[in-house]
């Protein structure tokens, strides 16, 4: 009994030991965890700045910067576009500009790393600490980190000073002339836009100079729902004075925080090496990453412990476990499940921070585009800040990101990519892989934009092929995972091969084609024939539409938006214009199984100071949302009809109040079947939809305000919309501002409409502008003798009819007319006038009646409507027949001969 006992007792004895042991090791590595090894200290506030030029006396200390602007970062200087004109905080400033920060370091331990983080800082930045120079980066949108440690004065007070420096490439002098973008769409905003931070490591720690990357990625080598195998790759650095082993454990967590794969290795860290560590972590039974419809995360944590079992080192990054594959004729497929993706482009900056953008604004950014229902986003043309690929992880959003190579490839006043030059695109290229890999909603990676857009215009020659072909290689060597691509504009349309344009389709992976159709030429109508000839030229290569799109401005307003010319780099841009382009485009796009996904250009209006167009200054407008993110545009409203299940309506036309038609076609954008429509509360009919689009044609108007109400029931919900219209004038008045896409209102008051109402012919402006970004229209040409000569600056031209719908009457009809052919005499040009079918005007000769070309002539014709519809027909004899404006009003009643007395 005493033995069993002893035994006992030893045996529990021995028990408790391994117990205590248990609990020791485990509570000394859960103290490992909440261990934070790294600390970071925000330098956001107390900086000096000065725009322009700095003593050089202003990289060390005894400088006095009282006189400089104290700001915080991020900060950029530039502001530019958004409104009408130029407001006092406009600034277009480009060049270098200097910041100063004092601030007091933290205490560093034995064998402790500092690190200064800059997120971004644009164009090209040189950085001093305490005097010493740590380096200079070339690049405006990418992470990049110096080595600090020597250069601080840990626990003391420091001085930072930063020269950022966003000149022009082709500035005599620039230090930006081999840094991409060489040219672009938008402007190259200044500043350190982006957080700046301290980081203090130990002296073995996941390698801080990766290219500014984390220092570890996981990517996904296969998933199914029964099982998922990660690969991890941790690349550690050992900047202590004697080597060192270390365990490397890399840990994959679930939303709950529950570890539910991991991976460990012990490793020697020879004094100053890089050392790259690959592991690998199945899963069983994953919730695999399912764009928006699941967007599950999980978080991959790889930990750095000393022998002891301290932590020396911890990061994290998103893992989310998906599969993507894109076939060339079906698209793409998420999980091997085809995903139909349609979706906006994203550019960065707002009117009142430039690019200096804060979390906030980024995620309301995101809200809308979750809003609109696309589940792809192109971010373009650069690397976006973090937190935008953050947001895409969660919100499930397929991402295309690229590098900000656009237009060329070579350096001002150059055909060839210079040595320089291609260095730089790969290291911004290296960059933004390295800091985004671990992005599951990342799956493309762009290596350029619209490359030879500049040879397309003949501004240059273009060579790109050696270049894309070089990045193509470096981003499959550090991402086979992922398909490269790139958007192509020139070089695959037959009409503009030549020499000195090269084609670059076929070079990467898949592509994308920015097509604008029916905007930058060419026929609205033709996009599917266009992306079907694509295929066909290049069948094995997975085709995208990478841009489409039109500008709309708030205040423009068409009444038919094939009524005139319209002028992609001038005025006006209606928004009913940008309406039908977009319609047209998207109803041919969607059924094209081999187009794997779609990119409207752009979700929000951006700046670009080379441009004044529609009713903006310094504004590319063709954004489905202002630039201030106020005001969503009418077309945003036609694809959240077509994107987002969300039950919606909305009557079209909302800022188009002032009407000069008594009759209207009433269109609603609605994901309805249909939609019932009134006018203050009277009922109007119902109106069928169809691809988001529901028109009840013909409706009248009353003179005053007409209130128009749609709605539509969704089960048991009803949703509505409303809007108030007014009509200037009443029944049978029109006046037809012929040949334009918009109407005017005449010095008299008298509101003319844009050209509608007609079959044939064509719509002509007398002073177009220049066939160039930022263009106004020239000198006007007045035409002498007009009442107004608004009216006499379009005309529709050829043989061509209108057809009005009028009450049953007596009207009288009045033609505005002018000879817009400068060297015109008369017998030049001739032309009839038919009303009703019968001969009204015959041989009408304007320059010989007005007396010459740009001379104003009226001539009024009585007609009598018996069957609700008043027709003229102009018929050219010699020459294409011109009306410049028509006016129809009822012919007042005769009135009773009055009696006097003889």
């Amino acid at each position: 009994m005493g033995r069993r006992g002893a035994t006992t007792n030893t045996a529990l004895r021995r028990l408790w030991a391994i117990v205590a042991c248990w609990l020791l090791v485990s509570t000394t590595a859960m103290a490992a965890s909440d261990v934070q090894p790294r600390t970071r200290l925000e330098l956001s506030t107390g900086w000096r700045f000065k725009l322009g030029e700095a003593d050089a006396a202003a990289k060390a200390r005894g400088f006095d910067d009282s006189g400089w602007e104290a700001v915080s970062v991020p900060h950029s200087w530039n502001r530019m576009g958004g409104g009408a004109t130029r407001g006092p905080s406009y600034q277009n400033v480009y060049g270098p500009g200097w910041y100063r920060l004092s601030f007091k370091a933290p205490t560093l331990a034995k064998d402790q790393k500092a690190w200064l983080q800059f997120d971004a800082a644009s164009l090209v930045s040189e950085v001093w600490l305490n005097g010493a120079l740590l380096g200079r980066h070339a690049g405006a949108f990418a992470r990049f980190r110096f080595d600090a440690t020597a250069a601080l004065k840990a626990g003391g007070d420091n001085l930072l000073v930063v020269r950022a420096d966003n000149s022009k490439a082709d500035a005599p002098g620039s230090p930006a002339a081999e840094v991409i973008p060489i040219s672009g769409d938008w402007p190259m905003y200044g500043g350190l836009y982006r957080p700046v931070s301290l980081i203090v490591t130990n002296a073995a720690h996941f390698d801080m100079l990766d290219h500014g990357g984390p220092g570890i990625a996981g990517r996904t080598v296969s998933a199914d729902a029964q099982g998922a195998v990660i690969a991890v790759v941790s690349r550690l650095k050992n900047d202590a004075s004697r080597p060192s082993t270390v365990r490397v454990a890399a840990s994959v967590i679930d939303a709950a925080g529950t570890v539910v794969g991991s991976a460990r290795e012990t490793r020697a860290l020879p004094v100053g090496a890089a050392v790259q560590i690959e592991q690998t972590i199945a899963l069983t039974r994953p919730r695999l990453w399912n764009g928006t419809a699941d967007p599950y995360l999980y978080r991959l944590r790889v930990e750095l412990f000393d022998g002891r079992g301290a932590v020396l080192d911890r990061v994290e990054q998103p893992l989310g476990v998906r599969t993507v594959r894109i076939d060339p004729d079906q698209g793409l497929f998420l999980n091997g499940r085809h995903l139909a993706l349609h979706g906006v482009s994203r550019h960065q900056d707002r009117p009142d921070t430039g690019w200096a953008i804060d979390a906030a604004a980024i995620a309301e950014d995101f809200a809308i585009i979750r809003e609109i229902g696309a589940n792809t986003v192109r971010l373009a043309h650069y690397q976006h800040d973090q937190a935008a690929y953050d947001l895409a992880d969660k919100m499930g959003l397929i991402i295309w990101a690229e590098i900000p190579l656009v237009d060329r490839t070579s350096p001002p006043g150059r055909n060839d990519t210079t040595p320089a030059l291609a260095d730089n695109a790969e290291q911004q290229l290296r960059e933004l892989i390295a800091q985004n890999a671990n992005h599951p909603s990342i799956v493309v990676w762009g290596v350029g934009n619209e490359v030879n857009l500049t040879a397309a215009k003949g501004r240059t020659v273009s060579n790109a092929k050696p270049l894309l072909s070089r990045l193509n290689a470096v981003a499959k060597g550090l991402d086979p995972s992922r398909p490269t691509t790139l958007a192509d504009c020139c070089g695959s349309v037959p009409s503009e091969a030549r020499a000195g344009l090269d084609t670059v389709a076929g070079l990467t992976d898949v592509i994308g084609y920015n097509r604008y159709l029916g905007w930058y030429g060419g026929r609205v109508g033709d996009v599917g024939a266009e992306l079907t000839r694509l295929h066909k030229l290049y069948p094995n290569q997975p085709i995208s539409v990478s841009e489409y799109g039109a500008g709309g401005a708030l205040s423009q307003h068409s009444d038919n938006p094939l009524g005139g010319p319209i002028h992609a780099f001038g005025r006006p841009h209606p928004e009913e214009f940008q309406n039908y382009v977009l319609e047209e485009s998207w109803k041919q796009i969607k059924p094209l199984p081999f187009v794997w996904a779609s990119w409207v250009w752009n979700l929000f209006d951006f700046s670009n100071d080379a441009r004044m167009e529609g009713d903006l200054l310094d504004t590319n407008d063709k954004g489905l949302v202002t630039f201030d993110r106020k005001t969503r545009k009418d077309a945003f409203y036609f694809f959240k009809a077509n994107w987002n299940p969300e039950p919606m309506v909305h009557i079209v036309g909302r800022r188009h109040v002032d009407r000069a038609y008594p009759v209207a076609d009433l269109k609603v954008y609605s994901n309805a079947a249909s939609v019932d429509l009134s006018r203050g509360g009277q009922v109007l009919g119902t109106a069928p939809c169809a691809d988001g689009i529901c028109v009840l044609p013909g409706v009248a108007l009353v003179a005053g305000d007409n209130a128009i109400t749609a709605s539509a029931r969704f089960g048991d919900q009803i949703v509505s919309d409303a809007v108030t219209w007014r009509l200037d004038g009443g029944p049978g008045q029109y006046r037809i501002r012929a040949g334009n896409l918009v109407g005017v209102r005449t010095a008299q008051g008298q509101l003319f409409g844009s050209d509608s109402f007609f079959t044939g012919g064509e719509g002509k402006d007398r002073d177009p502008p220049a066939a160039s970004r930022g263009a106004f229209p020239g000198p006007k040409t007045p035409v002498a003798g007009a009442i107004d000569d608004a009216l006499y600056e379009s005309w529709r031209q050829g043989d061509f009819a209108y057809a009005v719908p009028v009450p049953n009457g007596a009207y009288v009809v009045t033609l505005h007319l002018f000879e817009p052919k400068a060297d015109a005499k008369a017998g030049s040009r001739r032309f009839d006038v038919l009303a009703q079918g019968r001969p009204a005007i015959t041989g009408l000769d304007i320059a010989a009646e007005a007396g010459g070309p740009f001379r104003a002539l009226t001539r009024t014709v009585p007609v009598q409507v018996t069957d609700g519809r008043l027709t003229l027909a102009f018929r050219g004899t010699v020459g294409p027949a011109v009306v410049s404006a028509i006016e129809i009003l009822p012919q007042p009643a005769t009135a009773s001969p009055s009696k006097t007395k003889g």
